[in-house]
């Protein structure tokens, strides 16, 4: 989970970065460009968060869907290797993951460590009272909270020039943006993005003292002092340097740029189609394993609940109360279910017990309430729901394995793992409708669905006595052999 949202993280924020250098990185509209950085920055961690109500109701009957076991297609030695590669995912790749990320944070931590207290032994220069601390034998000069560093071998001329200038740092709060950015480099310390955003503001706050401070002089002396700026002194990441020898040229050039067009300024609504199209893809890209972990848990409780309060002489009427209430959050999970809610724990039970539900559109029924599931042919004999269900499984495993051709790794230049997964019905007349496959080549989700639409006919799911479409959804991982 962590692992995805990293990921979108990091997608979304080069999204965002792109956008900048492509549209707004040359503009002079420099308070609009620190804007930016720091929303966009902020915003990316907030997105993968967010979903459009609208788009989740419109696909969130996959979550309603049963899901099949996963069919492994190759041979048993494929198989095998599939099988002991998930274990050892889970017990020998997450932990050292977990370790990795922690070790990073610790490195992180030390480094900023050392800052601070380089920093802080600056401190001890500082005079009660003053804000301007003087640094003995040295050509410092930065801004950090509200004080301003400067050394004592400055001379007077350039010494006037860069207060104003280091002033200008200090009104605008620009440390606290590159402290934020600090604390971002500790927590996600493998993300790159994440130090070219820093970098990017750095720059945009020169360019705004710059734009202050020319105000107090000529641009010809303000160059000059630029150019005559002495290079020794040390960069700190989380301090407005004066003299940084790798921007003095960007912030003579952006000096001397003509001022943007105010229509230049049509380029910043671009970012809400940007924003809007990233709430489109995570409201309607779910991981299918949590859709399909929801709807498992809501089938157990349901079970679980209809089974206690069936034995309502064995609970007291405490506990009942609390398990009627406890059926109405998961009721309220399962879109499907009819949500007719009482006060009298009677007609609740009830409710519960006889498993009343309204069909969706297209008649569809969850498989956490229907009463009778559709059945495979061979499998007429067996009683239970379950019985049935695992039979099902059993008997397309072997359909598929048996059908599908996997000679399409050759033919396809494919390696490695390959998973796709098969979403279908089985409609009212027990044949399969409304199929849909997603996979890494259009060509295997071809394959996939030309197989699953050679199933037999089945005998169709009941609800209430009467045939009923059930909604299934299948994983199919393929390796290709090496």
């Amino acid at each position: 989970m962590m692992v995805t949202y990293s990921i979108q993280v990091i997608c979304f924020q080069a999204i965002f970065m792109a956008a900048y250098y492509l549209l707004l990185r040359k503009e002079t509209f420099f308070t609009y460009n620190r804007i930016y950085l720091l929303v966009t920055l902020c915003i990316s961690f907030v997105v993968p968060f967010l979903k459009i109500p609208f788009l989740q109701t419109s696909t969130s009957a996959i979550s309603l869907r049963t899901l099949l076991p996963e069919i492994i297609i190759g041979t048993p030695e494929v198989a095998n290797d599939i099988s002991k590669a998930g274990v050892e995912t889970t017990q020998a790749f997450d932990i050292p993951l977990l370790l990795i990320y922690i070790t990073g944070i610790i490195i992180s931590l030390i480094i900023l460590s050392i800052k601070i207290y380089k920093i802080s032994k600056l401190y001890t220069y500082r005079k009660k009272g003053e804000k301007v601390v003087e640094i003995p034998n040295s050509n410092v000069a930065f801004a950090l909270f509200n004080h301003i560093f400067i050394g004592a071998n400055i001379d007077a001329l350039s010494r006037k020039q860069i207060l104003n200038h280091e002033h200008i740092h200090l009104k605008q709060k620009h440390t606290w943006d590159l402290v934020l950015l600090e604390i971002l480099r500790v927590v996600m310390w493998f993300n790159p993005l994440v130090y070219i955003f820093q970098n990017q503001l750095s720059v945009i706050h020169e360019y705004l003292a710059d734009q202050k401070a020319i105000h107090t002089t000529t641009k010809k002396v303000y160059y000059e002092e630029l150019l005559n700026a002495s290079f020794g002194s040390k960069n700190i990441s989380f301090t407005n340097t004066f003299f940084n020898h790798s921007l003095i040229k960007k912030r003579i050039i952006m000096l001397q740029k003509s001022k943007s067009k105010k229509t230049a300024l049509i380029k910043y609504t671009f970012f809400i189609p940007l924003l809007l199209a990233m709430l489109l893809y995570v409201s309607c890209s779910e991981d299918n394993t949590s859709l399909v972990s929801e709807e498992q848990s809501i089938e157990q409780q349901i079970e679980e609940l209809r089974a206690r309060i069936s034995n309502r002489d064995n609970i007291t009427q405490e506990e009942y109360d609390k398990f009627v209430e406890f059926s109405k959050e998961v009721i309220d999970k399962t879109t499907s279910v009819k949500k007719v809610y009482t006060s009298n724990t009677d007609e609740s039970k009830e409710l519960l017990m006889t498993k009343e539900v309204v069909l969706d559109s297209d008649g569809n029924v969850p498989f956490a309430v229907i009463d009778e599931v559709p059945v495979f042919p061979g499998c007429e004999s067996l009683a239970t729901n379950e019985e049935r269900k695992e039979c099902m499984s059993q008997r397309i495993s072997k359909f598929v394995n048996r059908n599908f051709n996997t000679g399409l790794g050759k033919e396809l230049n494919l390696t490695d793992v390959n998973r796709i997964f098969v979403s279908f019905e089985i409609d009212k007349n027990g044949l399969i409708t409304n199929l849909r496959s997603r996979s890494p080549h259009p060509d295997l989700g071809n394959e996939a669905e030309r197989v699953i639409k050679l199933l037999p006919k089945m005998l169709p799911g009941k609800q209430d006595g009467k045939p009923v479409n059930v909604l299934y959804a299948l994983p199919i991982t393929f390796k290709i052999a090496e």
